[in-house]
């Protein structure tokens, strides 16, 4: 998947950016690849945290917030003009499908 010069690789779970690679873990990648496949599409704290850690996962979705933070610090380190994940306040967190 590319959204400009972002390229989110799903089959070896990588996102690289002018073909520099972003470290990411597993579920930063996860989260990333949740909205990434359906930009514009919105997202509350809990649909991603069920998404990402499963139903059964002991935890809340604060978890999310802190992981989308680190994912955007991630992002706007290589690539500060492109907010890809925007905050839909009150409702959770989505796409941008201006970052196509």
């Amino acid at each position: 998947m590319r959204y400009g010069l972002l390229h989110i690789d799903l089959k070896g779970r990588s996102v690289a950016y002018k073909q520099t690679e972003i470290p990411l873990t597993a579920k930063e990648f996860d989260i990333i690849e949740l909205l990434a496949l359906h930009p514009g599409q919105v997202f509350s704290k809990e649909q991603i945290y069920d998404k990402v850690w499963g139903l059964e996962a002991m935890g809340d979705a604060s978890t999310v917030t802190e992981h989308v933070k680190k994912i955007r610090a991630k992002l706007t380190g290589t690539d500060p003009d492109t907010p890809y994940i925007t905050t839909v306040w009150g409702v959770g967190y989505k796409w941008e499908k201006s970052a196509l």
